[in-house]
């Protein structure tokens, strides 16, 4: 534990570890787990996290597709709608979709997949791991600027 940080105290017993929050006759108190059925349970503790564990365990990492907006825009126009009636098919604001065809804006996930259901196009891809890089170990020093400049331009020349 923490220097200087105390353990909440039930608000009903005064017992360490109050990790509940209940409703008894309009309060809310802080209470222990053999408190927590003195009133309505509004917020059980946590579950311990498992710091072992990698926190996206199975999560794909995802980025949008380049030429995002040129992509919005063709299915739109295809489909015959005015950006303010698909801004408020997808809740969001007229100016925001805007800024987001003309790319001066990345959407993010969420609103990245509520375009692809409207608009039935893809937008989001899974982020490539990358290439193998071969990284010299020069006197034991890790890896340059000019060593990830000399990576993309072989990427480009492929």
């Amino acid at each position: 534990m923490e220097a200087g940080v105390r353990p909440m105290e039930c608000e009903i017993c005064g017992a360490e570890g109050a990790g509940y929050v209940i409703l008894v006759e309009g309060a809310k108190l802080s209470v222990c787990s053999d408190c927590s059925g003195a009133g309505k349970l509004l917020r059980a503790p946590a579950p311990p996290r498992d710091e072992s564990a990698p926190a996206r365990l199975g999560r794909v990492e995802l980025e949008v597709a380049d030429g995002y907006g040129a992509l919005i825009l063709g299915a739109r126009k295809r489909m015959g709608l005015p950006l303010e009636v698909l801004a408020e098919r997808i809740n969001e604001k007229h100016s925001f979709l805007e800024r987001i065809e003309h790319e001066k804006t990345l959407p993010d996930e969420k609103v990245a997949r509520k375009l692809e259901r409207e608009l039935g196009i893809k937008l989001l891809q899974e982020v490539s791991s990358g290439t193998a890089v071969d990284v010299k170990d020069r006197q034991g020093k890790g890896m340059t600027l000019g060593d990830i400049l000399e990576i993309q331009l072989r990427k480009k020349k492929e």
